[in-house]
């Protein structure tokens, strides 16, 4: 299953690609971010490489519940501070068989703001109920994605 998702900010790309990276330092600041833990980062040139845990205590679709004993996802990213393009591969650790979400954000000017917009697929290969874990797993990432635009604008100071 495939899906796009664009986000715009009111300020200069700059400000965004900023407060990309800052709030994680802030997370005293960003209850909803409180689930994601850097676990690596490694800069190596132009590229930036990081390791995150994701807890998914409570927010875990009953469909998974089974197939899953660790309420948590691994993402491994890496961002390219030349091109501003995030690619990431989030999944349970050690079941890429029940789902995986790949993307890949880029960040760029949008008129007088900036905006970042992703390709994104998930793949799931539980046997009889992959679309339905599928779109479990759409639905909660778009959300996940939301909050993440929410802490970045409340960073910004453009929304409370």
């Amino acid at each position: 299953m495939k899906y796009k998702v664009t986000h715009s900010f009111s300020v200069p790309l700059a400000k965004l690609l900023h407060a990309r990276e800052e709030r994680y330092k802030h997370l005293d600041q960003f209850p909803d971010l409180k689930n994601v833990t850097l676990l690596e980062e490694t800069k190596e040139g132009n590229i930036i490489t990081q390791k995150r845990k994701v807890s998914l205590e409570g927010s875990m679709p009953a469909v998974l519940s089974a197939a899953l004993t660790d309420l948590s996802l691994l993402e491994e990213s890496t961002f390219d501070i030349t091109t501003n393009t995030h690619e990431f591969k989030i999944s349970p650790p050690g079941k890429d068989n029940v789902f995986i979400i790949k993307g890949k954000s880029i960040y760029q000017a949008a008129g007088d703001g900036s905006e970042r917009s992703y390709d994104v697929e998930v793949l799931s290969s539980l046997l009889f109920v992959s679309p339905i874990v599928e779109k479990a797993i759409e639905e909660i990432h778009k959300h996940s994605l939301e909050k993440d635009r929410k802490s970045i604008a409340k960073f910004l100071g453009v929304e409370t």
